[in-house]
């Protein structure tokens, strides 16, 4: 069912006339608001209704996102988080209903600030995604390569949804799609199932997007010394804290740019999203396959150092 309220809402309509006053019904909604979905139906109906956010592709990823909504049955709730942890294997984290609910509310705005980041400081897109891989415990597709993967339709589709679903986010303009992406997205240029987004292949060679030119250039791999120099480290929280405190370059100092901006939201959504840091922590390492959650990576970089450092570059650490 395409992501769309009123859609879903005449759907349910009808499942609501057929269930009987047993059936728990769920929706897969990635951050319509659950409660809106099933506005006027019968109560018995609305206590056993909430959201189950799969994470895609479902049979690989382990988050399960349960967001129950003002009417849902606590013994609902518990009685799917159990199914969904004990026969399906999943993690459970159990979100609020707000827009993009957890995991796509923190993982959609550091991929967006990443992107108009680049932007204002004049990287390519190989560049960094080489920053913002591995080395920092994220998947080895890092940002662009994800992007691909996942369609870069579908993400800019989430960035354009959230923005006017939060008009008091002090970050919300992060969430607003750069202009060539809306050009690759006219082209059709979507990712891997065209065959060409970020990236593309060429008679078995791999080519970047020149984001400046919107020409595809041949991809020659970035090196910077900052991480470089983490590449023999096994600890993820090792490699983090020396490219954040040691590092001196551009590399450096763009991964903590993005971390700290990234920190700094993440701890500004509690409690709206969450009331507690673990399930955003959760949230982040089930949903997106990092290493160390927001709050794990700045335990690993020190907290109060951090927080100071942060201050002083006027990303604004919220008190929480």
């Amino acid at each position: 069912v395409f992501e769309n309220l009123e859609i879903k809402q005449a759907l349910m309509a009808k499942v609501a006339k057929q269930v009987n006053d047993t059936a728990i019904v769920s929706t897969n909604t990635s951050g319509i608001d659950v409660d809106a979905i099933v506005e006027g139906l019968p109560d018995g109906f609305r206590s056993r209704w909430l959201g189950t956010h799969f994470f895609n592709p479902v049979r690989y990823m382990k988050l399960l996102e349960l967001i129950p909504g003002k009417d849902t049955d606590p013994a609902v709730t518990q009685r799917v988080a159990d199914l969904g942890r004990d026969l399906l294997g999943k993690g459970i984290v159990f979100a609020k209903n707000t827009p993009n609910f957890i995991a796509n509310r923190i993982g959609a705005y550091g991929m967006m600030y990443t992107v108009n980041r680049m932007l204002e400081d004049g990287l390519t897109i190989a560049q960094v995604d080489a920053i913002l891989g591995k080395p920092l415990g994220r998947p080895k597709t890092a940002v662009f390569k994800t992007a691909d993967m996942v369609g870069i339709d579908t993400l800019a589709h989430v960035a354009k949804n959230i923005y006017p679903a939060i008009p008091d986010d002090p970050q919300r303009e992060a969430y607003r799609v750069p202009e060539f992406i809306s050009k690759m997205i006219e082209a059709g240029r979507l990712g891997n199932k065209t065959r060409g987004g970020f990236y593309t292949k060429k008679d078995g060679d791999r080519f970047v997007l020149d984001h400046n030119t919107g020409e595809y250039q041949p991809l020659e791999r970035p090196s910077f010394a900052s991480v470089d120099a983490v590449k023999g480290i096994e600890d993820t929280a090792q490699r983090i804290a020396k490219i954040m405190t040691e590092g001196a370059d551009e590399g450096a100092a763009f991964a903590w740019n993005v971390t700290a901006a990234t920190l700094a939201y993440s701890a500004g959504m509690i409690p709206e999203i969450s009331d507690n840091l673990l399930e955003i922590d959760r949230g982040m390492r089930w949903g997106y396959n990092w290493d160390l959650g927001p709050f794990e990576t700045w335990d690993a970089i020190g907290v109060a150092e951090s927080a100071e450092r942060m201050e002083k570059d006027g990303f604004g650490v919220p008190e929480c």
